[in-house]
């Protein structure tokens, strides 16, 4: 009896524990380039695990945007950009979510099926989301200049872009994205223009909807200089280093 009963309560506690965590995951910078959630949280790599978030987990939020998001010069929705900052090392996390607030615009039926962020070049990064109660999960994600198409090409690698597949719209009842973030190795952050994009792919003729976008300015790194800006500033460390050498030698 005590053995039934002490196998029962283990697959109720089994049933009942909370989805588990899968952590952040690198982006790989060769193929295959895109990494893949599941419907399932309990088997979604992608998913940071219930009652996640970034205060809890040593972050400190710094920085906070909320951006209108226009189609066409119509506003349909809000973009939420927040940036963490990892109490320890100091590195950034950028945290994203996007609520549509229109499900129609010139007699198409509106839906959100990529966010596009930018600025990544040089830097390590991973990816993950959380809270699954406000919205819908990270379909996919990868370093990638291609979106969502009927039919689907191929990833193309890019560095400096992160993209983050989603699929919302008011009409399936799934206005919203939960949070998306991005885990960089940067310490330092700024101002990008043109740092996010939202998408809607276009139909399979290209005209039911046709493709929509909106870009505009978000949270990104700082950019890493490149080589040659190294040298210029050694060299110009070194002039400097030559004029007070000589002005004590006067």
């Amino acid at each position: 009896m005590t053995i039934r009963m002490t196998i029962i309560a283990a697959a109720m506690a089994a049933i009942s524990a909370p989805a588990l965590a899968g952590g952040f995951v690198a982006l790989p910078d060769s193929a295959p380039l895109r990494v893949l959630g599941a419907n399932n949280s309990a088997a979604d790599q992608l998913f940071l695990g219930d009652g996640w978030t970034p205060e809890t987990n040593g972050y400190t939020r710094v920085a906070r945007r909320i951006s209108s998001v226009l189609y066409d010069g119509n506003d349909i929705g809000l973009f939420e950009d927040y940036v963490y900052r990892d109490n320890i090392d100091g590195t950034l996390l950028f945290a994203s979510q996007f609520t549509l607030e229109v499900e129609e615009q010139n007699g198409y039926v509106l839906e959100i099926n990529d966010i596009f962020r930018r600025g990544f070049t040089g830097y390590d990064v991973s990816v993950g989301w959380y809270d699954a109660d406000l919205g819908s999960r990270l379909v996919s994600a990868a370093h990638s200049s291609v979106g969502r198409t009927r039919p689907q090409q191929a990833d193309i690698y890019s560095e400096d872009t992160v993209n983050l597949r989603t699929d919302i719209s008011i009409e399936e009842e799934n206005p919203s994205t939960a949070w998306y973030v991005i885990k960089t190795d940067a310490t330092q952050f700024s101002y990008l223009v043109n740092g996010v994009s939202v998408t809607q792919a276009a139909s399979t003729n290209g005209l039911e909807p046709p493709f929509r976008a909106a870009t505009f300015e978000a949270f990104a790194p700082v950019p890493v200089p490149e080589p040659a800006e190294y040298m210029m500033l050694l060299g110009g460390l070194g002039l400097v280093g030559v004029v007070v050498s000589r002005r004590r030698a006067k």
